[in-house]
Protein backbone atom coordinates (compact mmCIF):
# COMPACT_ATOMS: atom_id res chain seq x y z
CA UNK A 1 0.00 0.00 0.00
CA UNK A 2 2.63 2.42 1.18
CA UNK A 3 4.50 1.88 -2.11
CA UNK A 4 1.25 2.84 -4.68
CA UNK A 5 0.93 5.77 -2.99
CA UNK A 6 4.57 6.84 -3.18
CA UNK A 7 4.28 5.85 -7.11
CA UNK A 8 1.17 7.78 -7.19
CA UNK A 9 2.77 10.68 -5.85
CA UNK A 10 5.91 10.24 -7.31
CA UNK A 11 3.80 10.00 -10.74
CA UNK A 12 2.24 13.49 -9.36
CA UNK A 13 5.36 15.16 -8.86
CA UNK A 14 6.54 14.46 -12.29
CA UNK A 15 3.14 15.19 -13.86
CA UNK A 16 3.37 18.34 -12.43
CA UNK A 17 6.94 19.64 -13.30
CA UNK A 18 6.32 18.70 -16.66
CA UNK A 19 3.19 20.36 -17.10
CA UNK A 20 5.15 23.66 -16.30
CA UNK A 21 7.18 23.11 -19.01
CA UNK A 22 4.94 21.55 -21.69
CA UNK A 23 3.08 24.12 -24.06
CA UNK A 24 0.32 21.63 -24.23
CA UNK A 25 -0.06 22.58 -20.64
CA UNK A 26 -0.34 26.17 -21.15
CA UNK A 27 -1.94 26.26 -24.71
CA UNK A 28 -5.03 29.45 -24.05
CA UNK A 29 -7.43 27.35 -26.06
CA UNK A 30 -8.18 23.76 -24.78
CA UNK A 31 -8.71 21.56 -27.92
CA UNK A 32 -9.21 18.52 -27.78
CA UNK A 33 -10.83 19.81 -24.44
CA UNK A 34 -10.44 17.69 -21.23
CA UNK A 35 -13.45 16.10 -21.27
CA UNK A 36 -12.29 14.36 -24.49
CA UNK A 37 -8.45 13.59 -23.04
CA UNK A 38 -10.21 11.85 -20.40
CA UNK A 39 -13.04 10.01 -22.51
CA UNK A 40 -9.95 9.00 -25.33
CA UNK A 41 -7.70 7.81 -21.91
CA UNK A 42 -11.10 5.99 -20.56
CA UNK A 43 -11.41 4.16 -23.80
CA UNK A 44 -7.67 2.78 -24.10
CA UNK A 45 -7.13 1.86 -19.95
CA UNK A 46 -6.44 -1.69 -19.93
CA UNK A 47 -8.41 -3.90 -17.04
CA UNK A 48 -6.56 -5.50 -14.05
CA UNK A 49 -6.99 -9.08 -15.42
CA UNK A 50 -5.40 -7.57 -18.98
CA UNK A 51 -2.48 -6.30 -16.82
CA UNK A 52 -2.30 -9.85 -15.04
CA UNK A 53 -1.68 -11.56 -18.12
CA UNK A 54 0.31 -8.89 -19.32
CA UNK A 55 3.03 -9.31 -15.91
CA UNK A 56 2.43 -12.93 -15.01
CA UNK A 57 4.51 -14.62 -18.80
CA UNK A 58 3.66 -18.13 -18.68
CA UNK A 59 1.00 -19.46 -17.79
CA UNK A 60 -1.22 -22.79 -17.17
CA UNK A 61 -0.56 -26.83 -17.76
CA UNK A 62 0.90 -25.80 -20.94
CA UNK A 63 3.36 -22.67 -19.93
CA UNK A 64 2.21 -20.33 -22.25
CA UNK A 65 2.21 -17.10 -22.26
CA UNK A 66 -2.00 -16.23 -22.28
CA UNK A 67 -1.22 -12.57 -23.30
CA UNK A 68 -0.16 -13.86 -26.92
CA UNK A 69 3.33 -13.85 -25.88
CA UNK A 70 4.35 -10.45 -24.53
CA UNK A 71 5.76 -10.14 -21.21
CA UNK A 72 6.03 -6.94 -18.94
CA UNK A 73 10.11 -6.09 -18.98
CA UNK A 74 11.43 -3.26 -16.45
CA UNK A 75 13.65 -1.45 -19.52
CA UNK A 76 12.24 -2.50 -22.67
CA UNK A 77 8.46 -2.35 -21.86
CA UNK A 78 8.44 -6.03 -22.84
CA UNK A 79 9.52 -8.78 -24.30
CA UNK A 80 8.34 -11.93 -25.65
CA UNK A 81 7.82 -15.67 -24.22
CA UNK A 82 6.40 -19.10 -25.39
CA UNK A 83 2.92 -18.88 -26.93
CA UNK A 84 0.36 -20.34 -29.75
CA UNK A 85 -1.47 -17.23 -31.61
CA UNK A 86 -4.16 -16.70 -34.23
CA UNK A 87 -4.17 -15.43 -37.69
CA UNK A 88 -1.48 -17.45 -39.63
CA UNK A 89 -1.77 -18.46 -43.15
CA UNK A 90 -4.99 -19.67 -44.32
CA UNK A 91 -6.37 -19.83 -40.99
CA UNK A 92 -3.80 -21.88 -39.58
CA UNK A 93 -2.18 -20.79 -35.93
CA UNK A 94 1.52 -20.18 -34.92
CA UNK A 95 3.65 -21.54 -32.65
CA UNK A 96 6.13 -19.34 -30.83
CA UNK A 97 9.25 -20.77 -29.40
CA UNK A 98 12.47 -18.62 -27.47
CA UNK A 99 15.58 -18.86 -26.66
CA UNK A 100 17.18 -18.67 -22.95
CA UNK A 101 18.77 -15.36 -24.74
CA UNK A 102 15.03 -14.41 -25.18
CA UNK A 103 16.22 -14.90 -29.58
CA UNK A 104 12.99 -16.77 -31.69
CA UNK A 105 13.73 -20.34 -31.60
CA UNK A 106 16.66 -21.45 -33.54
CA UNK A 107 15.21 -24.44 -36.01
CA UNK A 108 18.46 -24.16 -38.34
CA UNK A 109 22.04 -25.58 -37.14
CA UNK A 110 21.08 -24.42 -33.36
CA UNK A 111 24.76 -26.42 -32.58
CA UNK A 112 27.03 -24.19 -34.87
CA UNK A 113 28.32 -20.77 -33.84
CA UNK A 114 26.45 -17.68 -34.69
CA UNK A 115 27.93 -14.71 -36.31
CA UNK A 116 24.53 -12.54 -37.31
CA UNK A 117 22.34 -11.18 -34.83
CA UNK A 118 18.90 -9.46 -36.50
CA UNK A 119 16.65 -6.57 -34.46
CA UNK A 120 13.70 -4.69 -34.89
CA UNK A 121 9.75 -5.84 -34.39
CA UNK A 122 7.11 -7.49 -35.74
CA UNK A 123 8.42 -7.48 -39.12
CA UNK A 124 11.83 -9.16 -37.76
CA UNK A 125 10.08 -11.19 -35.48
CA UNK A 126 8.02 -12.47 -38.42
CA UNK A 127 4.48 -12.17 -36.65
CA UNK A 128 1.55 -14.66 -38.09
CA UNK A 129 4.05 -17.35 -38.85
CA UNK A 130 5.66 -20.19 -36.77
CA UNK A 131 9.31 -21.17 -36.03
CA UNK A 132 10.82 -22.72 -39.27
CA UNK A 133 9.08 -19.68 -41.69
CA UNK A 134 10.92 -16.53 -40.50
CA UNK A 135 13.30 -14.97 -42.98
CA UNK A 136 15.84 -15.85 -40.99
CA UNK A 137 15.30 -18.99 -41.19
CA UNK A 138 15.30 -19.65 -44.75
CA UNK A 139 18.59 -17.76 -44.95
CA UNK A 140 20.04 -19.84 -41.94
CA UNK A 141 18.71 -22.80 -43.60
CA UNK A 142 20.34 -21.91 -47.20
CA UNK A 143 23.71 -20.73 -45.41
CA UNK A 144 24.16 -23.28 -43.32
CA UNK A 145 24.34 -21.58 -40.10
CA UNK A 146 22.24 -19.94 -37.42
CA UNK A 147 20.75 -16.28 -38.15
CA UNK A 148 19.60 -15.44 -34.99
CA UNK A 149 16.07 -14.08 -34.51
CA UNK A 150 15.44 -10.74 -31.65
CA UNK A 151 12.39 -9.05 -33.05
CA UNK A 152 9.82 -8.41 -30.90
CA UNK A 153 6.08 -7.47 -32.07
CA UNK A 154 4.97 -3.55 -31.06
CA UNK A 155 8.95 -2.39 -30.81
CA UNK A 156 9.77 0.98 -31.91
CA UNK A 157 13.18 1.63 -33.56
CA UNK A 158 14.37 2.90 -30.11
CA UNK A 159 13.33 0.08 -28.25
CA UNK A 160 15.51 -2.34 -30.91
CA UNK A 161 18.48 -0.45 -30.40
CA UNK A 162 18.22 -0.96 -26.60
CA UNK A 163 17.56 -4.55 -27.00
CA UNK A 164 20.86 -4.69 -29.26
CA UNK A 165 22.92 -3.01 -26.66
CA UNK A 166 21.34 -5.34 -24.06
CA UNK A 167 22.37 -8.43 -26.01
CA UNK A 168 25.24 -7.70 -27.61
CA UNK A 169 26.75 -7.05 -23.67
CA UNK A 170 26.17 -10.43 -23.28
CA UNK A 171 27.04 -12.61 -26.39
CA UNK A 172 28.46 -9.93 -28.88
CA UNK A 173 28.60 -11.02 -32.68
CA UNK A 174 30.23 -9.30 -35.89
CA UNK A 175 27.51 -8.61 -38.07
CA UNK A 176 24.02 -6.64 -36.44
CA UNK A 177 21.20 -6.25 -38.99
CA UNK A 178 18.67 -3.42 -37.65
CA UNK A 179 15.64 -3.61 -39.15
CA UNK A 180 13.26 -0.90 -39.60
CA UNK A 181 9.61 -0.78 -39.84
CA UNK A 182 7.36 1.69 -41.27
CA UNK A 183 5.67 2.31 -38.10
CA UNK A 184 8.36 2.37 -35.91
CA UNK A 185 9.68 5.97 -36.58
CA UNK A 186 6.26 6.55 -34.75
CA UNK A 187 6.44 4.49 -31.53
CA UNK A 188 10.19 5.90 -30.53
CA UNK A 189 8.26 9.31 -29.36
CA UNK A 190 5.49 7.14 -27.42
CA UNK A 191 5.40 6.80 -23.32
CA UNK A 192 2.26 4.10 -23.47
CA UNK A 193 1.87 2.74 -26.72
CA UNK A 194 -2.13 2.53 -26.60
CA UNK A 195 -2.01 6.11 -26.71
CA UNK A 196 -2.02 6.03 -30.58
CA UNK A 197 -2.39 2.52 -31.32
CA UNK A 198 -5.87 3.56 -29.56
CA UNK A 199 -7.38 0.62 -27.83
CA UNK A 200 -5.84 -1.91 -25.70
CA UNK A 201 -3.54 -4.51 -27.53
CA UNK A 202 -1.32 -7.19 -26.26
CA UNK A 203 1.46 -5.00 -26.46
CA UNK A 204 -0.37 -1.74 -25.47
CA UNK A 205 1.38 -0.66 -22.42
CA UNK A 206 4.33 1.87 -21.67
CA UNK A 207 7.94 1.70 -22.61
CA UNK A 208 11.28 3.57 -23.23
CA UNK A 209 11.06 6.38 -25.24
CA UNK A 210 12.48 9.64 -26.44
CA UNK A 211 11.46 13.48 -26.32
CA UNK A 212 12.34 15.54 -29.13
CA UNK A 213 13.51 18.83 -29.83
CA UNK A 214 13.93 19.48 -33.21
CA UNK A 215 15.14 23.30 -33.60
CA UNK A 216 17.83 22.19 -30.69
CA UNK A 217 18.22 19.12 -32.42
CA UNK A 218 18.42 17.36 -28.80
CA UNK A 219 16.99 14.08 -28.60
CA UNK A 220 16.52 12.80 -24.99
CA UNK A 221 15.76 9.38 -23.44
CA UNK A 222 13.63 8.37 -21.10
CA UNK A 223 12.96 5.15 -19.03
CA UNK A 224 9.61 3.82 -18.77
CA UNK A 225 7.58 4.77 -16.73
CA UNK A 226 6.59 1.98 -15.00
CA UNK A 227 9.84 0.59 -13.52
CA UNK A 228 8.22 -2.80 -12.01
CA UNK A 229 5.15 -4.96 -12.25
CA UNK A 230 3.49 -3.85 -9.40
CA UNK A 231 3.37 -0.66 -10.94
CA UNK A 232 1.94 -1.08 -14.08
CA UNK A 233 -1.72 -2.01 -12.07
CA UNK A 234 -1.60 2.56 -12.42
CA UNK A 235 -2.82 1.91 -15.61
CA UNK A 236 -6.33 0.58 -14.34
CA UNK A 237 -6.41 4.17 -12.35
CA UNK A 238 -8.30 7.32 -14.24
CA UNK A 239 -6.96 9.55 -11.88
CA UNK A 240 -3.40 8.45 -12.57
CA UNK A 241 -3.54 8.43 -15.94
CA UNK A 242 -5.15 11.30 -16.53
CA UNK A 243 -2.18 13.17 -13.83
CA UNK A 244 0.43 11.42 -15.76
CA UNK A 245 -0.58 11.48 -19.80
CA UNK A 246 -2.81 14.62 -20.18
CA UNK A 247 -0.23 16.96 -21.24
CA UNK A 248 1.80 13.91 -23.51
CA UNK A 249 1.88 15.15 -27.10
CA UNK A 250 1.12 12.17 -28.56
CA UNK A 251 -2.27 11.53 -26.75
CA UNK A 252 -3.26 15.67 -27.83
CA UNK A 253 -2.46 14.51 -31.36
CA UNK A 254 -4.51 11.72 -31.04
CA UNK A 255 -7.60 13.01 -29.51
CA UNK A 256 -7.51 16.20 -31.84
CA UNK A 257 -6.95 14.41 -35.22
CA UNK A 258 -9.63 11.59 -34.12
CA UNK A 259 -12.05 14.10 -32.49
CA UNK A 260 -15.23 15.25 -34.41
CA UNK A 261 -14.27 18.84 -34.21
CA UNK A 262 -11.02 19.88 -36.37
CA UNK A 263 -8.35 21.06 -34.36
CA UNK A 264 -7.16 24.59 -33.91
CA UNK A 265 -4.74 26.79 -35.48
CA UNK A 266 -3.33 27.33 -31.37
CA UNK A 267 -3.43 23.37 -30.92
CA UNK A 268 -1.25 22.79 -33.49
CA UNK A 269 1.05 25.57 -32.52
CA UNK A 270 1.00 23.58 -28.86
CA UNK A 271 1.94 20.41 -30.33
CA UNK A 272 4.71 22.24 -32.88
CA UNK A 273 6.39 23.63 -29.96
CA UNK A 274 6.11 20.46 -27.63
CA UNK A 275 8.64 18.53 -30.47
CA UNK A 276 10.35 21.99 -31.21
CA UNK A 277 8.94 22.50 -34.52
CA UNK A 278 9.45 25.56 -36.04
CA UNK A 279 6.01 27.19 -37.33
CA UNK A 280 7.79 28.54 -40.36
CA UNK A 281 8.35 25.01 -41.58
CA UNK A 282 4.61 24.01 -41.58
CA UNK A 283 2.98 23.14 -44.87
CA UNK A 284 -0.31 25.45 -45.69
CA UNK A 285 -2.75 22.97 -45.60
CA UNK A 286 -5.58 22.45 -42.86
CA UNK A 287 -4.54 22.34 -38.83
CA UNK A 288 -5.15 17.97 -38.88
CA UNK A 289 -2.34 17.67 -42.07
CA UNK A 290 -0.13 19.93 -39.92
CA UNK A 291 -0.81 18.51 -37.07
CA UNK A 292 0.60 14.52 -38.78
CA UNK A 293 3.52 16.52 -40.80
CA UNK A 294 4.59 17.63 -37.25
CA UNK A 295 4.43 14.15 -35.70
CA UNK A 296 6.02 12.41 -38.85
CA UNK A 297 8.94 14.58 -38.72
CA UNK A 298 9.48 14.38 -34.80
CA UNK A 299 9.23 10.20 -35.03
CA UNK A 300 11.76 10.45 -38.40
CA UNK A 301 13.98 12.88 -36.32
CA UNK A 302 13.91 10.68 -33.47
CA UNK A 303 14.91 7.27 -36.05
CA UNK A 304 18.04 9.61 -37.15
CA UNK A 305 19.53 9.99 -33.79
CA UNK A 306 19.01 6.40 -33.15
CA UNK A 307 20.79 5.17 -36.46
CA UNK A 308 23.38 7.65 -35.26
CA UNK A 309 23.67 5.94 -31.95
CA UNK A 310 23.82 2.19 -33.60
CA UNK A 311 26.84 3.62 -36.09
CA UNK A 312 28.26 4.78 -33.16
CA UNK A 313 28.30 1.46 -31.43
CA UNK A 314 29.08 -0.50 -34.20
CA UNK A 315 32.36 1.49 -35.06
CA UNK A 316 33.30 1.51 -31.32
CA UNK A 317 32.74 -2.00 -31.15
CA UNK A 318 34.59 -3.34 -34.29
CA UNK A 319 31.16 -4.28 -35.39
CA UNK A 320 29.64 -4.37 -39.01
CA UNK A 321 26.15 -2.53 -39.52
CA UNK A 322 23.26 -3.43 -42.38
CA UNK A 323 20.13 -1.07 -41.93
CA UNK A 324 16.82 -3.03 -43.55
CA UNK A 325 13.75 -0.61 -44.21
CA UNK A 326 10.49 -2.82 -44.44
CA UNK A 327 7.22 -1.97 -45.09
CA UNK A 328 3.29 -2.64 -44.15
CA UNK A 329 1.21 -3.48 -47.35
CA UNK A 330 -0.20 -0.11 -47.44
CA UNK A 331 3.26 1.49 -48.61
CA UNK A 332 4.25 -1.00 -50.46
CA UNK A 333 1.12 -0.17 -52.73
CA UNK A 334 1.81 3.31 -52.22
CA UNK A 335 5.77 2.84 -53.68
CA UNK A 336 3.86 0.15 -56.38
CA UNK A 337 1.80 3.21 -57.62
CA UNK A 338 4.74 5.75 -57.85
CA UNK A 339 3.24 7.52 -55.10
CA UNK A 340 5.82 9.89 -52.67
CA UNK A 341 6.90 8.12 -49.87
CA UNK A 342 6.30 9.40 -46.40
CA UNK A 343 9.78 9.26 -45.25
CA UNK A 344 11.76 10.74 -47.89
CA UNK A 345 13.59 13.34 -45.57
CA UNK A 346 14.84 10.00 -43.69
CA UNK A 347 16.38 8.23 -47.34
CA UNK A 348 17.95 11.14 -48.43
CA UNK A 349 19.58 11.48 -45.17
CA UNK A 350 20.60 7.83 -45.49
CA UNK A 351 22.18 7.91 -48.86
CA UNK A 352 25.77 8.33 -48.32
CA UNK A 353 25.94 5.53 -45.39
CA UNK A 354 29.30 3.48 -45.73
CA UNK A 355 27.52 0.14 -44.87
CA UNK A 356 24.62 -1.37 -46.66
CA UNK A 357 21.02 0.43 -46.58
CA UNK A 358 18.37 -2.14 -48.33
CA UNK A 359 14.67 -0.65 -49.19
CA UNK A 360 12.96 -3.22 -49.31
CA UNK A 361 10.55 -1.08 -51.58
CA UNK A 362 12.83 -1.51 -54.75
CA UNK A 363 12.83 -5.16 -54.36
CA UNK A 364 8.69 -5.28 -54.75
CA UNK A 365 9.06 -2.58 -57.36
CA UNK A 366 11.31 -4.83 -59.30
CA UNK A 367 9.28 -7.79 -58.84
CA UNK A 368 5.55 -6.05 -59.70
CA UNK A 369 7.03 -5.60 -63.25
CA UNK A 370 7.32 -9.42 -63.86
CA UNK A 371 3.11 -9.01 -63.40
CA UNK A 372 0.06 -7.42 -64.91
CA UNK A 373 -1.93 -7.30 -61.45
CA UNK A 374 -2.85 -4.24 -59.78
CA UNK A 375 -0.67 -3.58 -56.61
CA UNK A 376 -3.66 -4.90 -54.37
CA UNK A 377 -3.93 -8.27 -55.92
CA UNK A 378 0.14 -8.39 -56.09
CA UNK A 379 0.59 -8.01 -52.62
CA UNK A 380 -1.78 -10.64 -51.30
CA UNK A 381 0.87 -13.11 -52.51
CA UNK A 382 3.11 -11.84 -49.84
CA UNK A 383 0.95 -10.05 -46.93
CA UNK A 384 -1.73 -10.99 -44.07
CA UNK A 385 -0.92 -8.47 -42.26
CA UNK A 386 2.76 -9.31 -41.68
CA UNK A 387 4.61 -11.31 -44.27
CA UNK A 388 3.32 -14.56 -44.90
CA UNK A 389 5.91 -17.49 -45.33
CA UNK A 390 6.26 -16.49 -48.93
CA UNK A 391 6.66 -12.84 -48.05
CA UNK A 392 9.53 -13.88 -45.37
CA UNK A 393 10.87 -16.29 -48.50
CA UNK A 394 10.84 -12.92 -50.58
CA UNK A 395 12.47 -11.15 -48.25
CA UNK A 396 15.18 -13.78 -47.26
CA UNK A 397 15.83 -13.86 -50.98
CA UNK A 398 15.70 -10.26 -51.57
CA UNK A 399 18.67 -9.72 -49.28
CA UNK A 400 20.37 -12.89 -50.05
CA UNK A 401 22.87 -11.15 -52.60
CA UNK A 402 23.73 -8.05 -50.31
CA UNK A 403 24.80 -10.68 -47.33
CA UNK A 404 26.88 -12.84 -49.70
CA UNK A 405 28.59 -9.53 -50.59
CA UNK A 406 28.80 -8.31 -46.83
CA UNK A 407 29.42 -11.33 -44.43
CA UNK A 408 33.46 -12.65 -44.54
CA UNK A 409 34.07 -15.56 -44.84
CA UNK A 410 30.96 -16.11 -47.30
CA UNK A 411 28.65 -18.88 -45.97
CA UNK A 412 29.73 -22.17 -46.24
CA UNK A 413 27.94 -23.12 -49.71
CA UNK A 414 29.35 -19.59 -51.68
CA UNK A 415 32.88 -20.82 -50.43
CA UNK A 416 35.62 -22.04 -52.85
Amino acid sequence: MHRRKFLRTTAAVAGSAFALRNPLARSATPNPSEKQLTGYLRKIMPTRDQVDRFIRGRQGPENLSRNDGWLYDPELGWVLCDSIRGHGVDNSRGYYRYEPDGARKVVNFPDRPCRLHTYGNSFTHCDQVSDGETWQEYLAAHFLEPVRNFGVGGYGVYQAYRRLLRVEKKDPVPYLILNIWDDDHYRNIESWRAVRFGARTSCGFTLPYLKVNITENRCTPVENLLPTPEAVYQLTDLDFLRRTFRNDPILHIMAATRSSTPPTAQTVSAIAAAFGHPDSNLPDAPPAQQIRHIHTRAALFATQHIVTWTEQFAQKHDRRLMLILSFGRGNIARALRNQPPFDQTFTNWLKDKPYPVIDMRDHFRRDFQNFRLDPDAYLRRFYIGHHNPAGNFFTAWALKPRLLDWLQPKPQPYRT
